[in-house]
């Protein structure tokens, strides 16, 4: 494939990814509202329930059709066929849990970021890179295992790694500290061998074979023979190393059990590689490292151990701001366009800052407050900066571009996820808000129901009003439930959306609509709210956004949509999760001990 190299194949090897990249799966698209406005990521992109939409008030079980009462501990030995007493198939037989099938898994962009910056002992400009997909599954770990990469994602790869390289060797100290000695002239092939042993190891997460010492070792001597330069030869080893597929890739396939029977499960430098990417979204630390290669990693309680210890860092607490930036789509924000004449406040800062706040939020629940995950839809604590104190009408005098805690007015009606700029300006046209895409996001994301595209003939465009006569949005919406092909999915979507109607497209605060009040009642499946405060009050009560959560960690953590043959263990990560007063971290230590992230479907011949 192309590259932006001006060295050649020898001093800069290809990106080679043909062999590991995978079909795209496409999902259906997205309705739009009278504006005319798209969901985040283009169409598809948020995630669909497996299950089937179920009430609010009927406390359903994740997969839609089962409670998450009565499920059983899942996380025993290799070849368990544990059952849960809420979970059945249609036909009311328990369902029995089998493990999904493993997957090569592309690196997100920000596991790319963040493996980079781990591995050159420090952060590097590194450019664009193809923006990762949210079009399977709602999130970007789950693209990157069914998403393939374009010839141009090729050579943007190519283009980051030399770049990075290039930024190592032109600090001194960095390099020597990296390539560990200092090779004495272009035929040191012992210093260059030690070289790509130990960076190698690093950049593979595991030990390289002997065969492929030799063939990184051989090109760094050629090339600095060649050059005439011995750190031009590392140089080109380094990069060969990070642009290999080994790299760029996780392979998890896992091994058949010794008995002969039972599960497949990870192996050691598998689940190593799974636990730092969930834990960290970064390559495994040393401690790690050392631990799979002593296959320490087979036992439930081991993984625990090192889980715990993992999320104590503080790359454990980037994960789970990772997870909130995956989860809402939050990198859309950079690419939502507003209308200028009307929000000059609209800046690259301003979209930054919304795409900080929420993350941050989450962080503070969980790690500082220990508070319930599903305060993140109630609570007033929130991080700003001078711009998005600005934007929410709270004092600017001491603030900067720093995020700091803020609390929101007690009596106001901005409070958690619904209320920040970052979610309110996802879900609006480049005018104003959107009822339809705002209550279609609290429908999808926050409780997991599939809302089904519209009639390929219907037709999305209202009437006008009379001339001089000006409308509100909730009155214009109002034609929507008087169409059959319209009512059925918008009398869902619009009572939701349109309590948020204070919010402008950017997320402002606002008391009026053409002149009118804005009326903020609704109700979400007959229980009815006043206001957006009430919505998220209601919303955190609900059995199915506690659930809903679970999935979506679940996918995050697994990077792949659960099966049907899950649900047993899905469903007692959700009944673990409530009696545990929805604590996340523990949440995510129950996931990893569970069977469903240690064990895998062996490979189709």
């Amino acid at each position: 494939m192309g590259t932006t190299s001006t060295q050649g194949p020898l001093l800069a090897p290809r990106l080679a990814l043909g062999a590991f990249t995978v079909a795209v799966i496409l999902q259906a698209g997205c309705s739009t509202d009278i504006t005319g406005a798209e969901p985040p990521g283009g169409s598809g992109a948020t995630p669909s329930s497996t299950g089937g939409a179920s009430s609010v008030g009927g406390g359903s079980g994740v997969g839609g059709d089962a409670t998450t009462g009565g499920s059983t501990n899942t996380g025993g030995t290799a070849g368990n066929t544990s059952t849960t007493g809420g979970a059945s198939g249609s036909g009311g037989t328990p369902i029995t849990f089998a493990p999904a099938p493993g997957a090569y898994r592309r690196l997100t962009n920000a596991a790319f970021r963040n493996s980079l910056r781990d591995l050159l002992d420090g952060p590097v400009a590194i450019g664009e890179l193809e923006p990762d997909s949210w079009s399977v599954g709602g999130l970007p770990t789950v693209g990157a295992a069914e998403v393939s990469i374009s010839p141009r994602g090729v050579e943007q790869y190519q283009s980051a790694i030399e770049a990075a390289a290039t930024q190592v060797f032109a600090d001194t100290a960095r390099r020597d500290r990296i390539v560990g000695c200092r090779p004495a002239s272009a035929t040191d092939a012992q210093c260059f061998r030690q070289f790509v042993t130990s960076f190698g190891r690093r950049a593979f997460r595991r030990p390289l074979t002997e065969a492929q010492i030799t063939r990184y070792t051989e090109l760094i001597t050629t090339t600095a023979a060649t050059l005439g330069d011995v750190y031009g030869g590392v140089r080109s080893g380094m990069i060969g190393m990070l642009g290999s597929p080994h790299f760029l890739y996780r392979l998890e396939r896992g091994v058949a059990p010794a008995s002969g029977s039972g599960f497949w499960q990870y192996t050691s430098v598998e689940m190593a590689s799974r636990l730092s990417y969930f834990l960290t979204n970064s390559t495994p630390d040393a401690t790690l490292l050392d631990v799979a290669e002593q296959d320490g990693l087979q036992a439930a309680e081991a993984v625990g151990e090192h889980a715990a210890r993992l999320l104590q860092t503080p790359a454990g607490r980037e994960s789970v701001r990772n997870f909130a930036t995956d989860l809402f789509q939050l990198p859309v924000i950079g690419a939502r366009a507003k209308d200028p004449a009307m929000y000059a406040e609209y800046t690259p800062a301003l979209q930054a800052a919304m795409m900080e706040e929420i993350p941050a939020m989450l962080a503070g629940l969980v790690f500082d407050r220990n508070a319930s995950a599903l305060e993140l839809l109630t609570t007033r604590e929130t991080y700003v900066n001078a711009d998005l104190a600005k934007l929410y009408g709270l004092p600017t005098a001491g603030r900067s571009s720093v995020f700091a805690p803020a609390t929101l007015p007690a009596e106001g009606l901005r409070a958690g996820l619904l209320g920040t700029a970052g979610i309110l300006s996802l879900y609006a046209s480049q005018k104003e808000g959107s009822p339809t895409q705002r209550g279609k996001f609290i429908r999808e994301v926050l409780l997991c129901q599939h809302i089904s595209p519209p009639p390929a003939d219907v037709d999305t465009t209202l009437e006008d009003p009379p001339s001089g006569e000006m409308l509100t949005k909730r009155e214009k919406l109002e034609q929507h439930l008087t169409s059959d092909s319209c009512a059925g999915c918008h009398a869902a979507l619009d009572p939701l959306g349109l309590t948020l109607e204070n919010f402008d497209a950017i997320g402002k605060f606002r008391t009026m609509d053409h002149g009118k009040p804005i009326d903020v009642t609704g109700d979400l499946d007959e229980v009815p709210f006043n206001g957006p405060v009430e919505l998220g009050q209601l919303l955190a009560a609900a059995p199915e956004t506690a659930a809903c959560l679970v999935r979506s960690i679940y996918r995050y953590g697994t990077g792949h949509v659960e099966l049907a043959s899950e649900t047993p263990v899905v469903n007692d990560l959700a009944a673990r999760f409530q009696a545990n007063g929805y604590d996340l971290k523990q949440l995510m230590l129950d996931l990893v001990t569970s069977d469903g992230f240690r064990y895998v479907a062996p490979p189709e011949l």
